[in-house]
């Protein structure tokens, strides 16, 4: 119900009383069809005649309650009912779906490492959506949205026992407004206190804002909400992280290119492989760049061995530019091998692609 009339946004439609006949925007008067099959009464006409309008049943509240909904709910309310702001309604949190999944390994990766028994070829995963709600002037607004992926211990490894916020979003009519991020803050800590109690030992957040004109869960957002920029999302997120930290849910937390390196990262296969995630598909596209700089080394080679019909001098001019190229070339691969202090050794020129990506 809460998509139906975010849609009718768009809609300008108007309906019309059934009793008095005046017209009025479907969505300022909050009608929806399937709600209120009936027809619209207005609220004059109710008032009239001393009616009430029939309860809705397709509130927030009504929909199923999971151990992680109501965990979620009861911590965010305890926090609201400490800040004891006049503004603060009651807040409902619900998992609104939740399927098992796998992610397929894809195909560069596959043939590097899956066809060889190194690495798994599916992950499973359970994937879940939640979502909050707030009553505000006797209607349950949608304001904030959820999306993970848990992999349990029955996961091959590297993604064994992690976590994956995929996906949040929000719109910014919460209210009070000044406990508006607190709020959003304690929902994200409420779900790694929660996992962190059934087992799950890392958490993955990937820190990036939408493009522009791109929306994440909701399909639409107010034109006067900003997107954030990189810098103040990270920053965002890393407030959330020094609360979970002090109050011992999180032991700690880095960038991706620190944990690699301190996790002493010589391989590809290592890193962990969601599904949606930013890096399966830089693997994917650093496999393709090797494969299209052999291919070109090999034609290279080739050329080189077809060409035999030269002269003496052509020969010794050969040999002097060839000698610069190969000095060249070795200055390019020692600058190329630069790395940090504290960085693993890689051998292979697809953890190397990988290294320089996450340091960027």
């Amino acid at each position: 119900a809460v998509f139906l009339v975010l849609m009718a946004l768009f809609c300008s439609r108007f309906v019309e009383c059934i009793e008095c006949g005046r017209k009025m925007h479907q969505i300022c008067v909050l009608h929806n069809e399937i709600i209120w099959p009936s027809g619209f009464v207005c609220d004059g006409c109710l008032k009239k005649s001393g009616r009430t309008r029939r309860e809705n049943k397709f509130s927030a509240r009504r929909l199923p309650t999971t151990r992680l909904g109501t965990f979620l709910e009861n911590r965010v309310n305890e926090f609201l009912r400490r800040q004891n702001h006049p503004e603060s309604g009651e807040v409902i949190v619900r998992v609104v779906h939740t399927s098992e999944k796998t992610v397929e390994v894809k195909p560069g990766m596959k043939a590097r490492f899956v066809d060889s028994g190194e690495m798994a070829e599916q992950f499973p995963y359970r994937t879940k959506a939640l979502f909050a709600f707030e009553e505000i002037d006797g209607v349950d607004l949608c304001f904030f949205g959820m999306h993970v992926q848990e992999y349990g211990s029955d996961c091959p490894q590297p993604n064994q026992r992690r976590v994956y916020i995929s996906y949040l979003d929000s719109v910014h009519f919460f209210r009070p407004k000044c406990l508006r991020t607190a709020v959003y803050h304690e929902i994200l800590i409420g779900y790694l206190e929660y996992v962190k109690k059934l087992g799950y030992t890392t958490g993955h957040i990937w820190a990036c804002p939408p493009s522009e004109g791109d929306d994440y869960i909701f399909h639409c957002h107010p034109p006067d909400q900003k997107i954030p920029k990189p810098k103040r999302l990270q920053e965002w997120y890393k407030k959330m992280l020094d609360k979970s930290v002090s109050e011992r849910i999180v032991h700690d937390y880095k960038d991706i290119f620190k944990q690699a390196t301190e996790d002493r990262l010589t391989s590809a296969k290592e890193l962990p492989y969601f599904e949606g995630d930013f890096w399966p598909n830089v693997l994917e596209e650093s496999i393709k760049e090797l494969e299209q700089e052999e291919e070109e080394r090999k034609r290279e080679e080739n050329t080189s061995n077809e060409s035999t019909d030269v002269s003496k001098g052509d020969s010794k001019n050969a040999k002097k530019k060839n000698n610069k190229k190969t000095s060249k070339n070795k200055s390019s691969l020692s600058r190329g091998n630069k790395k940090k202090p504290g960085m693993p050794n890689v051998s292979n020129d697809l953890s190397q692609k990988l290294y320089a990506t996450m340091e960027k």
